[in-house]
């Protein structure tokens, strides 16, 4: 398990829409001192199409009622990957469906997947491409998440046990002039510590999560091998109280 070769302490496992390699990573861990947390990661639309990534940290993948949520989205993410490949294939892109499947190896279907097949495909040169001149917002084949707002997502992430933190707010339009609407509808972290922040950014995040309390908590957003084969996990440490800061905030929703 990379974790345990890298040496870190904890992890919080966070796919997009699932919990179902939570056994796998525990199973990994088991008899180190490595921390798993159970984790989540949801995309949220704002009114006006905006997409924005909220993770949940400590959630419970026995809860039955999240479980059948996070169904009900990857089934939406299917039928999205359907869409961008009628669009792809419109554009004199075609892909493979079940090529894109089995990239996701049983997991949410995601445009990365999308973005693997296009390279596959000969279409494009790079990932980063196939976003650029394809599938990324606002691009000719893009099409958005099924309809969750931020709110209704905090609540899920409650509801389940978890607590709720905004992704990489590098991404976010104007982050901080809305986190107090977030923090009202209950927002417990905020990604300060990210590979994408430049130390500037970083240390506004820093002053945002202080002004509303928010637990600062850190990420690599590992996927895969970056393209010159180095590995992200691990390369964004977090400041050592942050697990204590999510442990101890779990207790509200438990």
């Amino acid at each position: 398990m990379l974790a345990l070769r890298h040496r870190l302490d904890a992890i919080a496992l966070t796919d997009h829409d699932t919990t179902a390699g939570l056994p796998e990573a525990l199973e990994a861990a088991s008899g180190s001192r490595l921390l798993v947390l159970a984790g989540v990661e949801l995309s949220t639309m704002q009114p006006d199409g905006e997409a924005i990534d909220l993770l949940g940290y400590g959630v419970d993948p026995a809860d039955s009622a999240f479980e059948a949520r996070l169904r009900l989205l990857r089934s939406a993410r299917r039928d999205r990957a359907e869409q961008i490949a009628t669009r792809l294939a419109a554009l004199g892109a075609p892909i493979s469906l079940e090529r894109v499947y089995a990239l996701a190896a049983g997991g949410a279907v995601a445009r990365p997947h999308i973005a693997q097949a296009l390279l596959e495909a000969g279409h494009v040169h790079t990932m980063q491409e196939a976003f650029d001149r394809y599938i990324g917002n606002g691009g000719p084949a893009y099409v958005p998440h099924l309809p969750l707002p931020i709110e209704e997502a905090i609540a899920l992430i409650h509801a389940a046990g978890g607590v709720a933190v905004l992704a990489h707010p590098i991404r976010v339009r104007d982050y901080a002039a809305r986190l107090g609407r977030w923090v009202d509808a209950g927002l417990d972290g905020l990604e300060v510590y990210y590979p994408d922040h430049s130390p500037i950014f970083t240390r506004d995040a820093r002053v945002a999560a202080r002004r509303y309390g928010l637990i600062m908590t850190g990420g690599s957003d590992f996927h895969r091998p970056e393209a010159d084969g180095t590995i992200r996990l691990g390369r964004q440490r977090v400041p050592p109280d942050c697990i204590d800061q999510i442990l101890a905030r779990l207790e509200r929703y438990r």
